[in-house]
C-alpha cells in the first residue's frame, strides 16, 4: 500500500515522499543469484506461517501474518512491502507511553489518514518456528503508530475502498521515502533482537509456505535471480543503509515498452502504471494485454484474465516520479521474493 508520512508533532505535520513510486534511484544491476557468500556463517531464522493459508494462485486479500504489540491482543496483521512502519488501533496496545510523541500517517493509494502516537515497543510474532524447528516468538522493538482516529481524504487511485477502518500493518518496505518514519529503523522485519545484536542477516522471504525473517544459505538456496539495488544515501535515522525500489518497466498493448522503477507491494490487489503521453486517470480496459518488467524477470497477462499473476485492475496515474509501475500483490502468484537489507539485494524466484 503506498504511503506518505506526517509526524504531526506540533501540528506542523510534512507530508512525505512516500508516493506513487517514489525512489531516489533508477535501480541497479540484475544479476542470477549468489546466495553462499552473503550469509555464509549465519544460520538464524524465523518462519511465520501466513493466516489462512493463501492460495498464491489466486490471491483474493492481502497476505497477514498473527502478531501482537507491547504484549496487547494477538491480531492478524498485513505483510505490506508498499510502506513502511507497524500501525495498530491503541485500544488494543497496552501501557503505550504517556509521553509518547503525536504523528499520523496517509496512505496515498487509498486516501486513508491515520492519526494517533508513535511509541516504541516491542512487537511480537507468537507462532514464529526458530531455525532448529522449535515455536519460540520472534521479537522486534521498533516505533509503532498507536492509531486513534482514522478518515479518508478522498484522494488517491483506490479512495472509493476507504472505509477509515483502523488497519493492522506490518510496513516492510524500503525506498518509500527520505523521512525518520520511513526509515529502516520503522521496519519491524528488519529489527528483530538478534538482527540488532549481528547474529542474524537483516532481510527476509516473502514464499509460499509463510514469511521467513533472517537470510541464511539455506532459506535463501540458489534460485532467486537478484537485482543489486542502489543505496538511497544516509537515512534519516538509525546507521543501516535504505535502498531505492528496483528497476522495472511495462508494456500496454501496442504501446512501446517503457522502463523505469517497480514496486511489488504486497499491500494492494490492484496495480497502478504511470509514465509519460499516457492517461493521468482511469482504467486499463479488459482484455488488454500487458507485460511487466522486474530486473530480468517478466510476465505477461491479460487485463481481467483471471491469472494468478493478474491484478484486480490496472490502473493509471499521474506521472509524478517518472515511469513507474506498482505491480500489487499478484506478481507473486508466481514468484518468490526476497529482499536483503545487509546487502542490498532485491530477488524473485519463479515458482
Amino acid at each position: 500500500m503506498i504511503f506518505a508520512v506526517r509526524s504531526g508533532i506540533g501540528c506542523m505535520g510534512i507530508l512525505m515522499a512516500g508516493l506513487i513510486g517514489c525512489s531516489s534511484g533508477t535501480g541497479g544491476s540484475t544479476t542470477a543469484a549468489a546466495p553462499n557468500s552473503p550469509y555464509a556463517g549465519y544460520t538464524q531464522s524465523y518462519s511465520v506461517p501466513w493466516v489462512g493459508s493463501p492460495n498464491f494462485a489466486n490471491l483474493t486479500s492481502t497476505l497477514t501474518v498473527q502478531a501482537e504489540v507491547n504484549g496487547g491482543k494477538t491480531a492478524s496483521y498485513t505483510v505490506d512491502t508498499g510502506s513502511v512502519g507497524v500501525v495498530v488501533p491503541a485500544s488494543e496496545v497496552p501501557n503505550i507511553p504517556a509521553n509518547s510523541p503525536s504523528g499520523s500517517l496517509l496512505y496515498t493509494s487509498s486516501g486513508l489518514q491515520l492519526n494517533g502516537v508513535w511509541a516504541t515497543m516491542p512487537v511480537s510474532f507468537p507462532q514464529a518456528v526458530n531455525a532448529s524447528g522449535s515455536n519460540v516468538a520472534a521479537i522486534s522493538t521498533v516505533p509503532v503508530l498507536a492509531v486513534t482516529s482514522s478518515s479518508c481524504t478522498g484522494s488517491g487511485v483506490n479512495s472509493g475502498s476507504c472505509t477509515g477502518a483502523i488497519p493492522h500493518m506490518l510496513g516492510a518496505g524500503f525506498g518509500r521515502g527520505t523521512d525518520v518514519y520511513s526509515s529502516p529503523p520503522y521496519n519491524a522485519f528488519l529489527n528483530l533482537a538478534e538482527m540488532t545484536a549481528g547474529t542474524m542477516v537483516r532481510g527476509y522471504i516473502i514464499q509460499r509456505t509463510g514469511l521467513v525473517l533472517g537470510l541464511t544459505t539455506a532459506n535463501v538456496g540458489s534460485s532467486f535471480v537478484e537485482q543489486t539495488l542502489v543505496s538511497a544515501g544516509t537515512p534519516a535515522s538509525g546507521t543501516h543503509t535504505d535502498w531505492t525500489i528496483p528497476a522495472g518497466g511495462f508494456k500496454v498493448g501496442s504501446s512501446a515498452a517503457v522502463s523505469g522503477t517497480a514496486l511489488v507491494d504486497t499491500g494492494l490487489l490492484d496495480m497502478i502504471v504511470e509514465t509519460s503521453g499516457e492517461p493521468s486517470s482511469g482504467s486499463v480496459a479488459s482484455a488488454t494485454a500487458m507485460t511487466i518488467t522486474l530486473g530480468t524477470q517478466s510476465y505477461s497477462f491479460a487485463v481481467s484474465d483471471g491469472g494468478a499473476q493478474t491484478p484486480t485492475s490496472v490502473n493509471w496515474a499521474t506521472t509524478s516520479h517518472g515511469t513507474f509501475v506498482n505491480t500489487g500483490l499478484h506478481a507473486l502468484g508466481h514468484f518468490d521474493l526476497l529482499f536483503d537489507a545487509n546487502n542490498g539485494l532485491f530477488g524473485l524466484r519463479p515458482e
